[in-house]
């Protein structure tokens, strides 16, 4: 069983409907890492001026100079380039700044702890590094996050170890607390990303299936106009010229030529006829779907050299449902393709109906249609099949092609029985 895909194979992971999505996110995951990383710029200038170590001062604000001309040359360029950057590129700059965030904090918050024992510069400084893993978790990369998660940690529980004695030997019991705490953040900052990713993933597979459905409607709206035009320019317009024609002959009183005009108007009526009962098929509404499917069995064995054959035993001649104008239209474009492109000699309809689900099961003893000229055919614009399954699957149904040999193709959908609406059955009255 062939199946219609959702996405033509090789389509990039970004088009024109799923990029805005993408860069937006990618945007606001960026100007939220820039104001993590100037809260820490701050929250450690903050400390180097409330509690100033008494060794190498000068070190550690050049530490944090470097730190901030870094964070505002990966601003400039990260938000000059967003959305522009490959996977692996966005990963690499992205772990690099996120080991830049780690070194300036463990390196000051180390150095003074060693240099500094007296002062609380070290205690205050090295909590600094809570905030890396959310810094990660704005990446919505879920291999960030866990990459920077556990350096991250050890680098805490290294840096209290280190000032285990210059805070009057805390217990292990405190440092370990304080570590699990931020080994729990880090393990929500991946849990957070993964979600975050997820729900863009989502998002945009959304919004590429919405442009997908919208390709399909406006080519399956010119492709119907096209066939339209063809079936009046080369149907009931010629039958009208000739009737133009031969009216020389009738003015001269010609009784040929009025036979000819009469014939080829009653020609053209009746084309006009098929044409119009396609487009809105009155019957219908008036008589029900099996009728209507009688109706376009007959006209497909007028217009064409086929055997038609229709099977609707099982479906009640006074059942109405919700699924009418569906398993109607699907007939229709169906039956369409067997007619240009099966070469068959027999088409057949079967229609039924169970009480709560209606089928159509509509065979051909054509030259079938193999998978993968099924799956090319979608990718080619050809999207007859594709637009039916994608209706039939939005209802609840199914839809099921098979060949071959000659081409069958079954559907079924949920159906629930209804009124005809006052309008018809006042009409009728």
């Amino acid at each position: 069983m062939p199946t219609l895909p959702g996405r033509e194979p090789g389509m990039p992971e970004r088009d024109a409907a799923s990029a805005p999505t993408v860069d937006t996110s990618v945007h606001r995951g960026l100007l939220l890492q820039l104001a993590l990383r100037s809260l820490m710029a701050t929250f450690i200038g903050a400390a180097l001026l409330s509690q100033p170590p008494q060794a190498n001062l000068w070190l550690h604000w050049a530490i944090l100079t470097g730190y901030v001309v870094a964070v505002s040359l990966w601003s400039w360029w990260a938000l000059r380039s967003a959305g522009g950057w490959k996977a692996r590129t966005q990963r690499s700059v992205a772990l690099l700044m996120l080991c830049v965030d780690l070194l300036a904090v463990a390196v000051i918050s180390t150095e003074t702890g060693i240099s500094s024992a007296e002062t609380w510069t070290s205690d205050v400084a090295q909590h600094g590094l809570f905030l890396i893993p959310l810094i990660a978790a704005a990446q919505l990369d879920p291999v960030v996050s866990a990459s920077i998660a556990v350096p991250t940690v050890v680098t805490f529980f290294a840096v209290s170890w280190v000032d285990k004695a210059a805070n009057g030997n805390e217990p292990w019991g405190s440092i370990l607390s304080r570590t699990a705490v931020l080994f729990g953040l880090a393990a929500g900052s991946v849990a957070l990303s993964w979600i975050q990713q997820s729900k863009t993933r989502t998002i945009t597979a959304l919004a590429r299936e919405r442009t997908r459905l919208l390709e399909e409607v406006i080519s399956l709206e010119k492709r119907e106009r096209q066939s339209l035009s063809e079936r009046l320019h080369d149907g009931a317009l010629q039958y009208v010229l000739v009737a133009r024609r031969d009216m020389e002959e009738v003015r001269d009183g010609s009784v040929d030529g009025m036979d000819r005009v009469d014939f080829a108007l009653a020609e053209s009526s009746r084309l006009l006829r098929d044409v119009v009962r396609e487009l809105h098929p009155e019957v219908l509404a008036r008589a029900g779907l099996k009728a209507a499917m009688t109706s376009l069995a007959d006209g497909i064995a007028t217009r064409t050299e086929l055997a038609v054959h229709l099977d609707a035993d099982s479906w009640p001649d006074d059942a109405r449902t919700d699924a009418d104008h569906l398993i109607y239209s699907a007939a229709r474009e169906i039956s369409t393709n067997a007619i240009k492109h099966a070469k068959a000699d027999n088409l057949r309809f079967t229609l039924a109906y169970n009480g709560f689900q209606a089928t159509l099961r509509i065979a051909d003893d054509g030259v079938g249609i193999p998978p993968e000229r099924l799956v090319h055919s979608v990718e080619d614009g050809h999207i007859g099949f594709a637009s039916v399954c994608a209706k039939v699957l939005a209802a609840g149904g199914a839809f099921v092609v098979t060949s071959p040999p000659g081409t069958t193709v079954s559907i079924s959908v949920p159906a629930k029985r209804t009124q005809r609406s006052p309008e018809v059955a006042g009409a009728e009255n």
